[in-house]
């Protein structure tokens, strides 16, 4: 009985071990295997509708991928699984269950019978309307007009009183709040004042100061990991007006510390409207870099000081 239950507890931890086995594999896998991107984008003579351009996004050494591409004014998508295009299998099999049931409908359709003609209505029985002669009270009306007329007046007088007996309580009633008013608007400049104080000492601490560098350097090397590594391309740009060519090249030059004078733009002064060129882009993104860069603003006690604050708004 004891060897049964030993090899029961054997075989259970054995089982364990390689489901915690697979976890940490996986685990692993999805830390220290790099997410692989690229894209282009080309446009060589042709309406911007029919710019060409794709995107590929891949994991695991490229077994599972993702791309998307346009081209022509339209736009296909892929996912494959270690070769297998899962996204074409799903759209066959859509297809096919969508042809059977049309098929069914159909044939339940010959099946039926055809429908019952409906029966013809009964006709209505005219009914003769009752005639009443009016008869003539022409002496009761005008005394009962003369009696409404008199009263409709005096209403209409004692509504105008009461009309200007509320404005007047109104008007009363405004002033008095006036002192309010005054006050309230105090408080209010009061406040603003208290938060902008407040804002300033918030900004001007030290703990805050070293934490908001902090998190500026973290960011800005997550932002160098995820950036495309590889870029490359050729842009000829121009446009009717000169001086917007001018304008646009200029703004384009602050974005070299991007892409560090791989894509090469090249401005065209010809008095028209003009766009081609194309542009590749790669990278890479190891998981566990935004992983250790997140815990190490977690657990950085400038950033647990400057949430604190933040949540407590305490000067």
């Amino acid at each position: 009985m004891l060897h049964i239950l030993w090899m029961l507890i054997k075989w259970i931890l054995i089982l364990l071990g390689v489901f915690l086995g697979l976890l940490l594999f996986l685990l692993l896998l999805i830390l220290f295997c790099p997410v692989r991107y690229e894209g282009r984008a080309a446009k060589e003579g042709v309406p911007f509708r029919e710019t060409e351009a794709a995107i590929k996004v891949s994991w695991l050494f490229r077994g599972i991928a993702f791309s998307v591409r346009y081209k022509n004014g339209s736009g296909y998508q892929e996912l494959k699984i270690f070769g297998v295009p899962v996204l074409s299998l799903l759209k066959k099999y859509r297809n096919k269950k969508n042809a059977s049931q049309k098929r069914a409908e159909k044939n339940e359709t010959r099946i039926q019978e055809p429908a019952e003609q409906e029966k013809p209505e009964q006709a209505l029985e005219n009914s003769a309307e009752e005639t009443l002669d009016p008869a003539p009270f022409i002496e009761d009306e005008e005394k009962r007009f003369e009696s409404t007329a008199e009263k409709q007046d005096s209403e209409k007088k004692q509504n105008k009183i009461a009309k200007i007996w509320e404005t007047l309580k109104d008007i009363w009633e405004r002033c008095k709040s006036i002192p309010n008013i005054f006050h309230r608007i105090s408080l209010t400049i009061k406040g603003i004042c208290d938060k902008i104080d407040w804002w300033k000492a918030f900004f001007q601490h030290p703990r805050t100061k070293a934490g908001i560098t902090y998190a500026r350097e973290k960011v800005s090397r997550l932002l160098r990991h995820v950036f495309p590594g590889k870029i490359s391309g050729h842009v000829d740009f121009g446009s009717e007006d000169p001086s917007v060519t001018g304008t646009v090249l200029a703004l384009l030059g602050m974005t070299m510390p991007l892409h560090q004078n791989r894509i090469e733009f090249v401005p065209v002064f010809e008095n028209r409207n003009l766009l081609e060129g194309n542009v590749t882009v790669k990278g890479r993104i190891y998981c566990i870099v935004p992983v250790v860069i997140l815990l190490k603003l977690y657990f950085n006690q400038d950033i647990k000081y400057i949430i604190r604050r933040w949540k407590h708004k305490e000067v």
